[in-house]
């Protein structure tokens, strides 16, 4: 009888034990924006058209931040999925270029919280940009397709003012290229001359700051809710590249309007909600 009270005794204190080890562990929460915004764009590109084509469009984006080990919160992962439709006429009104483009990023940020309210993220990121271009007048050559990859450095500000009610987040965050690669035919040369004169690779730029300059600036208020975080911003976007002696641009003025949340994922239907949280946004 005292054998088996003493090893219910010990069973006990191990469950006990092993319960308190499991509530001590923290749970990485995936930090996500969805935005949806209206920008003012201009646009310029030899292969359809030595004008500038100016006009309005419609952006979606969704990305997402999260840290690689929860109990050393410094290193986290960075996702983004861009897309975009807009239309753009020249000066006089003649043509007209629609532009469909989308974006995927992943990078890894590095944070740092010595600051009192302020929240210092630095790091890159990998980028696949896609671009579709058609011209209304150019029957040569109605369409060109603008596909890169990039090296991009960023750099991400926030700084956290606490209310009676609840705490306001100002944040603001800074892009640019810094190496990469880019697909940029001949203006003039049509995508069939380009598959039958074998000159594919002549297409094939590469890019560095020499070349190619740009810089993205996102400027940005978040207010939380019950539930989730409004968040509001403008964005500042501006690239322009050389190919073959022939500059190209697009720039990009943007208002944003979004939700930030938390999330998990866990499996099982018996499996416990975790307790413990941290999250890159808190």
């Amino acid at each position: 009888m005292q054998r088996l009270f003493l090893v219910i005794c010990l069973s006990s204190l191990f469950v006990v034990a092993e319960s308190q080890e499991n509530n001590s562990d923290l749970y990485a929460l995936t930090n996500t924006n969805n935005y949806v915004g209206v920008s003012i764009v201009d646009l310029v590109d030899p292969y359809l058209s030595l004008l500038s084509y100016s006009g309005l469009g419609v952006r979606l984006e969704s990305d997402y931040n999260k840290f690689f080990n929860p109990a050393k919160p410094v290193l986290s992962s960075y996702g983004r999925a861009s897309s975009m439709v807009a239309m753009t006429i020249n000066p006089g009104a003649t043509a007209s270029i629609i532009y469909v483009g989308a974006d995927m990023a992943w990078g890894v940020l590095y944070e740092n919280r010595d600051f009192r309210n302020f929240i210092l993220k630095g790091g890159g990121n990998v980028n696949l940009d896609f671009g579709f271009k058609m011209n209304s007048r150019n029957v040569n050559n109605p369409v060109n397709i603008d596909v890169s990859t990039n090296l991009n450095a960023m750099l991400d500000l926030k700084y956290l003012y606490p209310t009676r009610k609840r705490t306001l987040e100002f944040g603001t965050k800074i892009e640019f290229p810094v190496i990469g690669c880019m697909f940029a035919p001949y203006p003039g040369l049509s995508y069939y001359e380009l598959s039958s004169s074998k000159s594919f690779f002549e297409t094939i730029h590469f890019s560095s700051l020499h070349n190619k300059q740009g810089i993205k600036q996102d400027i940005s208020i978040l207010v939380p809710l019950n539930t989730s975080t409004l968040k509001f911003g403008v964005r500042l976007s501006e690239l322009k590249y050389m190919a073959d002696n022939y500059q190209y641009r697009f720039n990009e003025f943007s208002l944003l309007f979004g939700v930030t949340y938390d999330y998990i994922r866990f499996t099982g239907k018996k499996s416990n909600i975790p307790v413990n949280f941290i999250s890159p946004s808190k």
